[in-house]
């Protein structure tokens, strides 16, 4: 098993914590996995990405340009990974800020309004793991402990309060990938 990822949006989104996330948490499940962030000269606002790697597997190479998941925040992420994307990938789109689609039938496209969502559960910033959510719920490369695992890792310390409203967060984005209709 060997799930290829890539994660991507504006700076300040969270994208890659979401990416930090899922490789402490695959460690946690005894998992290979490799993170490689890419990000503008930005620290806010410039596009960011991640190439995330799950394996059950040494894994041979950290890079892939054709991912079999991805998760993309806002139109330009969209614009440059929905084609890169592979046969019979599934990609988790928010809605609220990408706002052209692809004619692609050979992929499963499920959107989600991440930055609605998130702003009813009262915090923008969970909108990465909502998507996440729903991710997961599709290509299955983590169990949802292991997101808890990733996420003590990632917020420690004084920020551990913030895990029980991004895990809140991670399942509002499960149920909404059982939910949606996809394209």
């Amino acid at each position: 098993m060997l799930h290829e990822m890539i994660f991507a949006g504006f700076g300040g989104q969270g994208i890659l914590t979401l990416g930090m996330t899922v490789s402490y948490g695959a460690v946690d499940q005894g998992l290979e996995t490799s993170w490689i962030p890419a990000y503008g000269p930005e620290s806010r606002g410039g596009t960011s990405n991640c190439t995330v790697m799950v394996s059950d597997e040494k894994i041979a190479s950290p890079v892939t340009t054709t991912p079999g998941a991805i998760i993309v925040l806002n139109e330009p992420s969209f614009a440059k990974f929905i084609t890169r994307l592979k046969p019979g990938g599934v990609a988790v789109c928010n809605r609220d800020l990408v706002v052209s689609g692809t004619d692609r039938q050979d992929i499963e496209v499920v959107w989600i309004s991440a930055n609605t969502e998130a702003k009813a559960l009262g915090n923008l910033l969970t909108m990465g793991n909502i998507c996440l959510g729903a991710l997961n719920a599709r290509a299955g490369f983590l169990s949802r402990e292991g997101i808890e695992q990733g996420l003590s890792h990632v917020f420690s310390g004084s920020k551990a309060k913030l895990i029980p409203l991004n895990m809140q967060a991670y399942d509002r984005g499960v149920e909404l990938a059982q939910a949606v209709a996809v394209r």
